[in-house]
């Protein structure tokens, strides 16, 4: 199968110029500058690697759309997929949390288990059109993490590990008193409170140190990668790189993303982040990093359409990266970190994920969607 573009506004690794590309069978063959005759006219349009989501929780919404109700693990999965194809994703990170923290009905075991086989069947049943991965969000405190790693490690998507705490008072929640106050806004006593946090600062200092290094072999046998989730100072950085993480997601202060950059680790922010402005926790802007050169990639966490709006947002005045350098971080960057050799960059021999982009405004349009040479959206 052969596809030709042209009049193309072509984002290559370092580049952006009018001109064309020719795909066979997937791959990219070749990329010209300047007028072609030949292809699908691209209008001056851009044309740019499919977007990479190293993280998303948008699988969940789709398979409880409201709280307590519960839909087809499958069905959600083909939505879900399609979502994401609309808004440029064509390598999907599905982020499923395991270890026990939370009450969210999606995150019992249960739950857990059907939507990761119903995302494998939608996977071997052919109904995803994108390229979907699991990326494991492992909850170190938490009692149960070893018996649900070993299981759902084993999953045939399984692509990306991370280390996670989200003890109240340190990384992400580490504005304890907001963190307390819903809490008791929701009807607890003073003494209940207390309790709860006796009880999970107990399981953190039996648990999580013992447990992140077992993630970390985990992931080393699975020869997966290896991500530290909201670190806070040079000392959650260190301990991190120290059992092989490579990936810093969402570090939570300046001093964190210096020192992941210090120990060559990717620093991955939250698109939501920089499109909102600022971290709905009060942690470090995106924005910050970016001005710092200590961003190398976006996740979309919650939001996939961030992702596209991130690399166009990057150009605007108040950054003026260039084209190229702004659609890094959500192809080849996310690539690097996920050791995805094969795509995230326009370029011969890569696999043909393609969008052909068009701007309204300051707001990015996908018009059009290719996965390995096919069209899907």
């Amino acid at each position: 199968m052969e596809l030709a573009f042209r009049n193309a506004r072509v984002v290559t690794g370092d580049d952006c110029f009018l001109g064309s590309v020719l795909v066979r069978d997937g791959k990219v063959v070749s990329v010209d500058s300047g007028p072609s005759c030949a292809g699908e006219d691209m209008e001056g349009d851009v044309l740019m690697p499919g977007v990479i989501d190293l993280h998303t929780d948008n699988l969940e919404k789709h398979f409880f759309p409201r709280p307590n109700i519960g839909w087809d693990p499958v069905s959600a999965a083909v939505t879900h997929d399609g979502c994401c194809l609309s808004v440029g994703v064509t390598t999907v990170f599905d982020s499923l949390s395991i270890g026990s923290f939370n009450s969210a009905a999606s995150r019992n075991h249960g739950n857990l288990t059907r939507l990761a086989d119903g995302l494998a069947q939608a996977e071997a049943s052919g109904l995803l059109k994108g390229d979907h991965k699991v990326h494991w969000r492992c909850e170190t405190p938490a009692d149960d993490l070893p018996e649900e790693l070993e299981g759902f490690a084993k999953h045939p998507m399984t692509a990306l590990f991370s280390l996670m705490d989200h003890t109240p008072g340190q990384r992400q929640y580490r504005n304890i008193e907001k963190y307390l106050a819903a809490w008791r806004a929701d009807g607890m006593t003073e003494g209940a409170v207390d309790q709860r946090m006796a009880d999970i600062r107990d399981r953190q200092a039996r648990n999580a140190d013992r447990h992140r290094r077992l993630v970390s072999e985990v992931a080393a046998a699975y020869g997966a990668p290896l991500a530290s989730h909201d670190d806070e100072d040079v000392a959650h950085i260190d301990a991190a790189a120290d059992l092989g993480a490579t990936v810093a997601e969402f570090p939570v202060t300046l001093e964190a993303a210096r020192q992941a950059r210090e120990r060559g680790m990717v620093i991955v922010m939250g698109g939501p982040n920089l499109i909102r402005g600022g971290s709905y926790s009060g942690n470090v802007p995106a924005s910050e990093l970016a001005h710092a050169g200590l961003l190398d990639a976006f996740a979309s966490d919650y939001v996939p359409r961030s992702l596209i709006e991130c690399a166009f947002a990057l150009t605007r005045p108040e950054f003026d990266w260039s084209l190229p350098r702004a659609v890094a971080t959500v192809t080849s960057g996310p690539a690097r970190a996920a050791r995805l050799s094969d795509r995230g960059v326009i370029e011969t021999g890569r696999r043909a994920d393609l969008l052909r982009v068009r701007t309204r405004g300051d707001l990015p349009v996908v018009q059009e969607v290719w996965v390995e040479g096919r069209r899907r959206a």
